[in-house]
């Protein structure tokens, strides 16, 4: 036990120890959990994107099941400006609440002071985080694009949230910590690791999504037990300016 509040004492990655308190606001969002925002966005990503996907339709389509007005729309997207492809700043809010919401989730009620022996693995967190998206698994493509975009919200959002998971998946797992550079290495390779299990999920047909859990399985097991730390931070890099690349060129072929 001793072990693990000194682990906590050097916990400087996080701005604000309070967000693991129960917090009434989730971190990286600027209304809280009993806003109208908050309403709005959480039963389109419970009930609208998966019928309608990641657009504005889902977010209306959510606003009419609770009768609101439409005029919320300004209202839910007021802290974001349009993306680097004219999405709307209402789409590019639903994202990034869907990005901070999972990610509270997947370690809602544990307790980080917990002797280790009583903490859940990195692979169990890793592998909740993705079993989240299985409701919206064939939307993933448009998170995936959208994120791959070279802009604000990849530098503001995307990134800090992609980070933030990992080090929620270290911090409130059994997995010793470091304080020196590996302490990047391991989070850069479990942020590679889940987009490379995300982007897979994406295309993934088989039952359950099992082929998306070897996956990521496999792929945690290489990074933290190999040591392929170098490699996952080359393949992450490529992956962001590759879809980046890729997705201009699917613009200018439409245009």
């Amino acid at each position: 036990m001793l072990n693990r509040s000194l682990k906590l004492s050097k916990r400087m990655y996080h701005a604000n120890a309070s967000d693991f308190l129960k917090p009434t606001t989730l971190g990286s969002l600027v209304y809280g959990k009993d806003s109208m925002q908050y309403k709005v966005l959480s039963h389109a990503m419970d009930v609208s994107v998966p019928i309608y996907g990641f657009n504005e339709r889902a977010i209306v389509h959510s606003l009419n099941v609770l009768k609101l007005p439409s005029s919320m729309l300004s209202v839910i997207s007021s802290s974001n400006p349009p993306s680097f492809l004219h999405s709307s700043p209402a789409l590019m809010e639903l994202i990034k609440f869907h990005l901070v919401d999972k990610r509270y989730k997947t370690v809602a009620g544990i307790d980080p002071e917990a002797a280790d022996e009583e903490l859940p693995s990195l692979e169990s967190l890793l592998l909740k985080r993705l079993k989240l998206n299985a409701p919206i698994a064939s939307r993933l493509s448009q998170v995936l694009s959208q994120l791959a975009i070279p802009g604000p919200f990849l530098l503001n959002n995307a990134l800090p949230e992609l980070h933030r998971l990992s080090d929620d998946l270290l911090y409130f797992s059994n997995e010793k910590d470091h304080t020196d550079f590996a302490w990047y290495s391991k989070r850069l390779a479990i942020s590679c690791t889940y987009v490379s299990s995300e982007l897979f999920m994406s295309q993934d047909k088989s039952a359950d999504f099992s082929q998306t859990f070897e996956f990521a399985q496999e792929k945690l097991h290489r990074v933290m037990k190999l040591g392929e730390y170098y490699n996952n931070t080359e393949e992450f890099t490529w992956y962001t300016m590759l879809s980046a690349v890729n997705l201009a060129k699917s613009q200018l072929a439409r245009g």
